[in-house]
């Protein structure tokens, strides 16, 4: 069986075997080292065998050895199959034509959907598409895939919440969700802002209501920064205060960074694996066997068909093996140092706004200890730490 394969390929011949004495053609076969195989008696003195393609003009001479005659019944094979395509070159190039016509047909842009659009911004997502080059009887595989024309759309169509692209089988379909006039919010209670932490302040913004501190000067957690009641003492007015106040805050961080580091790092070696899934049977077309590496990293790749809308039974899948090793590295002193003082800020930032700004810091402890950097490093921080504090009945 393992050699069937490689027969069919190179071709091979049904013989059939009569004479007196057909068993003495069958050991002048093995003698000469002519292989044959599917040995059947077909009668008395009759024997039919399969004999290579390639072996058939050294039969005349071991029949007339054998005293036998020889016919053959069937010819089997790719060359014979290949012969019988020149032959009927018309149908052969008729069908190749057909499966290419296909294939483009199923691959060109026949229709452009786009729901949830307005008539005015749907002709200007239109006029947009059209400048992309989206457009009817193109090839789909020479436009920018769906992430590129969601994006390049999105842009140029500010009113636009969402723009989602899809493409189903022959069809761009664009799904539209436009901006809608916001609500108008309600009046905000009236408030003060309080500190949120003790900080030393810095610069205030204040849009609405009364500051109660100034720069330079020390608050604690719930200290009044901006009150909500203005105007003349006994005729006070309740407004929301609003506005930012930025103080310094100080801040202690303890970080520690190990000497050795272990880390893995793709070689740029890689293997490529492909595939046609039939449901959850898949088949390998080409890259045989396992990965030739001991460690790796796998990237997947997977493209459906679907021409004319009908999405088909089976799936191309392309997998990656991209070659992995351990690397080890053992850092310097002062290179661990500074990691450390990297990561140390990468911390601290996320424990304040996205408006916080680090004005200094210094390093106020440092020691290597058990193959490990330890430090300690004091920040000063520039934050808003306003918060709104409703304005309670009897203040």
């Amino acid at each position: 069986m393992k050699n069937m394969w490689i027969n069919t390929f190179s071709g091979y011949v049904r013989v059939k075997v009569e004479g007196t004495y057909p068993e003495l053609f069958i050991n002048r076969c093995n003698d000469n080292k002519i292989m044959i195989w599917d040995i059947r008696q077909a009668g008395e003195k009759t024997y039919v065998c399969s004999v290579l393609l390639d072996d058939v003009k050294r039969l005349r001479k071991v029949s007339k050895e054998s005293g036998c005659k020889i016919r053959f019944l069937e010819r089997k094979g790719a060359p014979f199959f290949i012969r019988k395509m020149v032959i009927r070159n018309g149908f052969v190039t008729g069908t190749a034509i057909f499966v290419a016509l296909l294939f483009l047909l199923a691959n060109m842009v026949w229709n452009i959907e786009i729901d949830g659009a307005s008539p005015a911004m749907e002709h200007d997502i239109r006029q947009k598409v059209d400048e992309l080059g989206i457009q009817r009887g193109k090839l789909q595989f020479r436009l920018p895939p769906p992430e590129v024309i969601q994006e390049e759309i999105s842009d140029e169509i500010p009113d636009a919440t969402w723009i989602g692209v899809t493409i189903r089988g022959t069809t761009y379909h664009f799904q539209v969700v436009e901006k809608e006039l916001a609500e108008k919010e309600p009046a905000e209670a009236p408030g003060h802002l309080v500190a949120s932490r003790k900080a030393v302040i810095h610069h205030m913004f204040v849009e609405q209501g009364s500051a109660v501190v100034e720069a330079n000067q020390v608050v604690k957690k719930g200290d009044l920064l901006v009150t909500g009641l203005i105007g003349r003492e006994g005729k006070e007015q309740r407004v929301a205060a609003k506005g930012e106040v930025f103080g310094e805050v100080w801040y202690k961080a303890h970080v520690t960074v190990p000497l050795e580091q272990t880390f893995h790092a793709v070689t740029g070696n890689y293997d490529t694996h492909h595939y046609i899934n039939f449901g959850r049977f898949q088949m390998p077309v080409w890259g045989f066997g396992d990965s030739e590496f001991e460690a790796i990293t796998e990237e997947e790749f997977t493209r459906s068909f679907s021409p004319f809308g009908y999405t088909l039974p089976f799936q191309y899948k392309r997998v990656t093996n991209r070659e992995t090793e351990t690397v080890n590295q053992v850092l310097a002193y002062e290179e661990a140092l500074e990691t450390a003082k990297d990561k140390s800020r990468i911390e601290v930032m996320e424990r304040f706004s996205e408006k916080a700004e680090i004005m200094g810091e210094k390093v106020l402890h440092e020691e290597e200890q058990n193959g490990k950097v330890k430090v300690t490093i004091h920040y000063r921080i520039i934050d808003n730490i306003s918060r709104k504090q409703p304005i309670i009945q009897g203040d």
